[in-house]
């Protein structure tokens, strides 16, 4: 009997917390941002996403920012640089970066969760390069259809001359991959 009142004091205070984090503030960052030689990227929260600052296959090391750490992400606030908001936004967590422009940059997104039954769920490690562009907005996330991952997705966002931001798929520098040598594999 005891055993059941501590799962349910736990679950209330899980939800409890979950709940609190929803109403985490959003933080305006004071770091400078250069639209001639940076680009900004929004990384929405939930699943551990990482920006390499460069190609992640060159076997070279490169920068990297560790821009979220899967859900305890949520516990922390909203880190904004002004980014223009869709109405289409796939989530109210997120941090935005500026990144340097003109020069490969790799996403790498994993998201895994354990279940009730204690089998770990899991979806990546998931990569994507591009090349942002000076001043250009970007938003990138793990897109779920119906509890299942569909993968890593990455946009560019714009303004409309009537002032609504619409997000479109960037050129990219490769397609999605879980590990460099299925890169250079073909069929």
């Amino acid at each position: 009997m005891k055993h059941s009142k501590d799962v349910r004091f736990a679950a209330a205070l899980f939800y409890m917390c979950l709940a609190l984090a929803g109403c985490a503030s959003t933080e305006t960052s004071t770091s400078p941002f250069d639209p001639a030689h940076q680009a900004r990227i929004r990384v929405y929260l939930g699943t551990s996403a990482y920006l390499i600052l460069g190609d992640v296959c060159d076997g070279q090391a490169h920068p990297n920012i560790h821009a979220a750490a899967g859900g305890f992400s949520y516990f922390t606030p909203n880190k904004t640089l002004g980014m223009p908001l869709p109405a289409d936004m796939p989530g109210s967590h997120y941090r935005e970066y500026a990144v340097p422009a003109d020069q490969i940059m790799t996403i790498k997104l994993y998201w895994q969760l354990q279940s009730g039954n204690g089998a770990w769920e899991h979806c990546g490690p998931i990569y994507q390069m591009f090349t942002p562009q000076p001043g250009a907005d970007y938003e990138t996330y793990m897109k779920f259809e119906h509890g299942i991952c569909q993968g890593l997705e990455l946009h560019r966002l714009t303004k409309t001359i009537e002032g609504k931001v619409i997000s479109e798929f960037p050129p990219l520098n490769s397609l999605p991959f879980r590990r460099c040598a299925t890169r250079y594999e073909t069929k």
